[in-house]
């Protein structure tokens, strides 16, 4: 669990529900990436060991954590932000833009 680059994160679970409609192959690599991003450096077993406290405390604050072991990646989540990703409706791409740039759009009904 290292800090991932200074570039202002975007919310990793509005990204993930975004990609749950698109296509299977793309959409995997790219809920992967989302998450991955989110997490940073997958750690080594034995290091996660050491750290659990700390893991399990950044998943609950909806930080992702990612522990390499030998049969591959495992990712520590909250399962409030489980369910948020699962069951919640995705926001449409132009959304997630916007909440990226911090752009506030005012709908009018008319």
């Amino acid at each position: 669990m290292t800090k991932g680059s200074s570039t202002p994160e975007v919310d990793w679970k509005l990204v993930v529900r975004r990609l749950k409609g698109t296509g299977p192959s793309e959409g995997r690599m790219l809920v992967e990436k989302a998450i991955l991003e989110a997490a940073g450096l997958p750690l080594r077993l034995r290091k996660a060991r050491r750290r659990l406290f700390i893991l399990t405390s950044s998943a609950s604050e909806g930080r992702p954590a990612i522990i390499e072991t030998e049969s591959g990646l495992v990712c520590v989540i909250a399962v409030d932000d489980l369910v948020d990703v699962v069951m919640e409706k995705g926001p449409t791409l132009a959304e997630v833009m916007e909440a990226a740039r911090g752009v506030t759009v005012i709908e009018y009904e008319e």
